[in-house]
């Protein structure tokens, strides 16, 4: 696959919005004395916000029309889009691209004035200088599943051939779009319940397409440019890749999990409640990951490798995070508060054939950790002021 032009979706692929919109969203439903279903959200990911509330008005059987709720959620959302934050890997990814001197591109449903606003906190500004050419949903005459947004992107940049263009999008509607200009698309979807990637995985064309969905990856940290023939990412640390731009805090409690890690693995995983895993990730943030912990009143920072996520082997139907601490701890320590800074990405969840062959893997996670966390650009992080204790 040779790509030469990258265009890159915003909501969802570059930018966290999705809970921030879900969160909104739920709360105008609730003053028409209805539920935000999985159905609901899932219809209107990826569209024009007119467009995201017919269809939400259409499945939900509102009879409030769709103009006057877009009316509400504006409200709502213009003051919190200045705290949008960035997706892991965003970053990374535009200056990669920019490094190396690929043509790319944002296509995105989000209107002029909405794109600004979400881009306007100062955390943003790294991301927003670097994008020079960008597509907003009202300068197009229609939205996305149609092709317009990719197809005036890609006039931004020269025009290439459609199969030379790479588009990466979270949503259905927005890879059909781009699958209707003819371009290749990865899609960007977690494998948790409510995600988009059943329906990903329906408009799958496959790795040897000419054009449409060739791949499915659950983050960008999991994206590898050289197999579309890009550059390879070349940030590598200690065969992990280190997430020094976008460090993930978590902070809560420690709660009675599976009681697997122990009993059936012999690996003492905590696990953090729910409450703050909805706070500090998104649905797409999965994966292994390496970082430090400190627990309870004590600041002592140790070296952690964590899994977040469905974990497939169990098949499990919430997102849990599970940090194995790498030091001699006692435990458990239920009750108590575990902070956690996540620095740096190993690999994607997966699936195993075999009990052992989980085990090993986790072990060899562990020892990539290990290594990953003695380097000095992660190391540092165990002086994070997010690991002492609240007085």
């Amino acid at each position: 696959m040779q790509c030469t032009t990258v265009i890159l979706d915003l909501d969802g692929t570059l930018l966290d919005t999705e809970s921030l919109c879900l969160d909104v969203a739920s709360t105008v439903l609730e003053q028409e004395g209805k539920v935000l279903t999985n159905e609901a959200a899932q219809v209107a990911l990826g569209k024009k916000p007119l467009d995201c509330w017919r269809d939400v008005a259409r499945v939900l059987n509102l009879s409030t029309p769709p103009e006057e709720l877009l009316e509400r959620t504006e409200a709502l959302l213009k003051e919190r889009w200045s705290s949008t934050k960035r997706l892991p890997g965003a970053l990374r990814l535009v200056r990669h691209l920019a490094r190396h001197s690929i043509p790319f591109a944002v296509a995105s449903s989000t209107p002029r004035q909405t794109f600004e606003a979400k881009m306007a906190g100062a955390a943003q500004q790294p991301l927003r200088e670097l994008l020079k050419n960008v597509v907003c949903g009202d300068e197009v005459p229609r939205g996305k599943p149609a092709p317009d947004t990719f197809v005036a992107a890609a006039k931004l940049l020269g025009s290439p051939p459609p199969e030379q263009c790479l588009v990466l999008e979270d949503s259905p509607a927005g890879a059909q779009a781009a699958k209707a200009a003819g371009m290749k698309v990865v899609g960007i979807s977690s494998n948790g319940p409510g995600s988009a990637k059943q329906q990903l995985e329906a408009l799958r064309d496959g790795e040897d397409a000419h054009s449409g969905l060739v791949d499915i990856v659950p983050s960008l940290l999991a994206f590898e440019p050289q197999r579309y023939g890009l550059p390879p990412f070349d940030d590598l640390i200690g065969g992990t890749i280190p997430m020094v731009d976008d460090p993930i805090y978590i902070k809560g409690e420690v709660v009675s999990g599976f009681g697997r890690g122990s009993k059936e693995l012999g690996i003492p995983t905590a696990n953090v409640a729910s409450e703050a895993l909805r706070v500090a990730l998104s649905e797409a943030v999965t994966g292994i990951y390496a970082g430090f912990a400190s627990v309870g009143s004590d600041p002592t920072p140790h070296k952690m490798v964590m899994s977040i996520g469905y974990n497939p082997f169990y098949g499990n139907t919430h997102k849990t995070a599970e940090p194995w601490i790498l030091s001699e701890f006692p435990a458990p320590f239920y009750g108590s508060q575990i902070r956690l800074v996540v620095c740096s990405y190993i690999r994607p969840e997966a699936n195993f054939t075999s009990l052992q062959a989980l085990v090993d893997r986790i072990h060899e996670d562990a020892n990539q950790s290990r290594r990953a966390l003695d380097e000095p650009q992660l190391s540092s992080f165990k002086s994070d002021i997010f690991l002492k204790p609240e007085p």
